[in-house]
């Protein structure tokens, strides 16, 4: 690999101020790159010589990082710091330059929130099936029930409220969900209050595949710069500035993000043969665990597991252990996707199982502390279960 150059810049399209510096250049005969960020995030990049600009976001921008940029000709690497930028210019086929921009900082969609009040903050929840409901306020004077899950890219709204709660609607947005690919309103001028939380011009975006008696959902998103922990014994989450030090009685494990939802690394068994993997944190499925092509389509997986019965869509139902934290969770039954379907989720643990754990989740390190609950013995979707369901 090429050790960086320098480049005078003189591209009008490049902002004047970055223009008049200095900024590293590599070369590229190839319209992709790979970025790996860190230990545990590799993506690939798509180069857009019309862009102005292309920036991406370190994944877990409060804590150091080492990201690394690299094309089929050279590549550069970056000590990240929170709150700081790194550009550089990538003359793609000897024709066209990019200006790529490797930032530090929180991304477009994160929102703080505002409080008058001392951090922390304890807010109630109820559990309605395994899923984790709040109270709150939306735009002032509509109380809302609000599901809290980790596996929602964003703030949504219930189709069959949104007239009840006023929203105002100014554009449309793609959203993918249980009903496919649809185009959806959005309304981007919102204030949500949850106990002493305050988020302002959040955006929501219309679905239609949420249950009746669930008016909002949110997700991680909210939360980017902030500990928060889910106590189930208690029914509360906690919102901290900084780590507890009841985080001392948990195992901790690293998380990385994927449009702000935690990923976290658990292995399933299967005739006693392991399967490691990072897994969607989605406390917002109301089941057991599911396993999508991410994972089929790897190593041969998807011919490695052992179906009790293939579905009429192609998907293996297939009984299996996890180990998460250190903890083994017995007999679950669960779904395989067929790796050929283009329609298939991420694999993800649902919280079913989740919420046999106290979570403390520290976004700011990208750290993910667990601890076995007072519910370990609450049933979840096993093998028993689907032996019952094949018999009606």
């Amino acid at each position: 690999m090429k050790s960086w150059s320098f480049f005078i810049c003189l591209c009008a399209a490049i902002p004047a101020g970055i223009a008049q510096t200095r900024l590293p250049l590599i070369h590229s005969g190839s319209e992709k790159a790979i970025i790996i960020d860190g230990k545990y995030v590799k993506t690939d990049w798509q180069f857009d010589p019309n862009a102005n600009q292309d920036t991406y976001y370190v994944n877990v921008p409060r804590a150091d990082s080492r990201v690394i940029f690299r094309t089929d000709q050279a590549e550069l690497k970056f000590k990240t710091r929170f709150g700081r930028e790194y550009n550089f210019l990538v003359v793609l086929n000897n024709k066209d330059t990019c200006h790529i921009c490797i930032s530090a900082k929180d991304g477009p969609a994160v929102r703080q929130a505002v409080t008058g009040h001392s951090y922390p903050d304890t807010i109630p929840f109820m559990l309605k099936g395994a899923r984790v409901y709040l109270a709150g306020k939306l735009n002032g004077d509509h109380a809302v029930t609000i599901q809290l899950d980790f596996g929602a890219g964003g703030a949504i709204v219930n189709k069959m409220v949104s007239e009840q709660l006023a929203l105002q609607f100014d554009g449309k947005t793609m959203t993918s969900n249980t009903q496919g690919l649809n185009e959806a309103r959005a309304s981007t001028h919102n204030r949500l209050e949850i106990g002493h939380q305050q988020w302002t011009n959040l955006p929501f975006t219309e679905v239609g595949n949420m249950q009746m008696g669930e008016d909002v959902i949110i997700g991680n998103g909210l939360f980017r710069d902030k500990v928060i922990e889910l106590d189930y014994d208690n029914k509360v989450l906690i919102v901290y500035n900084n780590l507890p030090s009841k985080a001392k009685k948990y195992r901790v494990q690293p998380v990385y993000y994927e449009q702000d939802r935690p990923k976290f690394e658990a292995t399933i068994m299967q005739n006693n043969q392991p399967f490691n993997f990072w897994f969607l944190f989605d406390t917002g499925r109301d089941g057991t665990m599911l396993i999508g092509k991410d994972f089929t389509g790897q190593s041969d997986n998807w011919n490695k597991l052992q179906a009790l019965m293939v579905l009429p869509d192609g998907r293996k139902i297939v009984r299996l252990d996890a180990v998460i934290s250190g903890q083994k969770i017995k007999d679950i039954v669960t779904n395989a996707a067929d790796p050929v379907n283009a329609a298939s989720r991420p694999t993800l643990i649902g919280n079913q199982v989740l919420n046999h754990f106290n979570v403390i989740l520290d976004n700011p390190r990208g750290l993910l502390y667990l601890k076995p609950n007072g519910r370990w013995k609450e049933p979840y979707s096993n093998y028993d279960d689907y032996l019952k369901t094949i018999k009606k």
